[in-house]
């Protein structure tokens, strides 16, 4: 199969993408400029009844967040990044692979901010990415589901963008945070067409009574490249995307890519996230759609 092929006439759980890490940490238009097609946010939850909205960072004080660089927003609203996407796709004309879109929850969500007639925050989540993204920008569970469950080629979802929830094993949507069982509704939800705007993803640290229903369900995981590469034939026939950490984490950075765990050394995942997509190593590694 030629490259481009690989690129673009492959369905959406079969191609490749460039991913970053935390990647509101420097500029998101000079990433998705490189060809970065996943990206991850952080949110919080800590004001939301005063803003109603979520907030894009990570640290304490926000000190990470690259506020006003390189066209990033002037503030921290959730709304005001992902318009950001919307407004960078549109300067493409919308001739892009799509970009999926990791949310990361880092508060708790079973607290007085979320009453459980929200779904512990979940549909106020959905509100804001419905609001602000329009159908014409947006690929929901919920078209997803109305293909039978198939996902399109790369090619037929130029200019979309796809949102994740997800976490890692310190997340307050990990099971060890008391998050599981929010992820979990959310998932059943999508299953019986219910407030399905998001994908799920499983978590290869995922604990809970249900792990197993929801690693069976979920249509991503977030695991090792390893076992990403061990399952990725049932991937494929499960319509599953995986997202692997492509690098060796150290004080909390991700250092050292390993970049003989390649396409040409048959190693297989479709999002490979790491603080170094801007090297030539990584650009070389997977034959990536953007």
């Amino acid at each position: 199969m030629a490259n481009d092929d690989l690129r673009w006439d492959v369905p959406y759980h079969q191609a490749f993408f460039k991913t970053s890490h935390n990647s509101f940490n420097m500029s998101i238009r000079k990433q998705l400029n490189h060809g970065v097609r996943g990206l991850e946010y952080d949110i919080h939850d800590n004001r939301i009844q005063e803003i109603n909205d979520f907030e894009v960072y990570h640290l304490p004080r926000h000190v990470d967040a690259a506020i006003n660089v390189d066209g990033n927003p002037g503030d921290l609203l959730l709304s005001n990044w992902l318009t950001l996407l919307k407004d960078w796709s549109d300067e493409q004309n919308n001739e892009h692979a799509p970009i999926t879109l990791f949310i990361e929850l880092k508060d708790c969500i079973l607290d007085e901010n979320n009453e459980p007639s929200e779904l512990y925050g979940i549909k106020r989540l959905n509100k804001i990415i419905l609001d602000t993204l329009s159908p014409n920008y947006l690929y929901s569970h919920s078209d997803f589901r109305k293909k039978n469950n198939q996902w399109p080629t790369v090619r037929n979802l130029k200019g979309r963008v796809i949102v994740v929830l997800t976490s890692y094993w310190g997340g307050y949507w990990a099971s060890s945070e008391g998050g599981f069982e929010s992820r979990l509704q959310y998932l059943k939800n999508c299953l019986m067409g219910e407030d399905d705007v998001c994908f799920v993803s499983w978590i290869e640290e995922d604990k809970g009574k249900q792990k197993l229903f929801m690693k069976e369900n979920a249509r991503f995981w977030k695991c090792s490249i390893e076992y990403s590469t061990e399952l990725y034939e049932e991937s494929v026939k499960l319509q599953r995307s995986t997202r692997v950490d492509f690098d060796k984490i150290r004080m909390g950075r991700h250092v050292k890519t390993f970049y003989e765990k390649n396409y040409e050394s048959g190693f297989r995942a479709n999002f490979f996230a790491t603080d170094s997509w801007v090297t030539t190593e990584y650009e070389n590694s997977y034959p990536w759609s953007v």
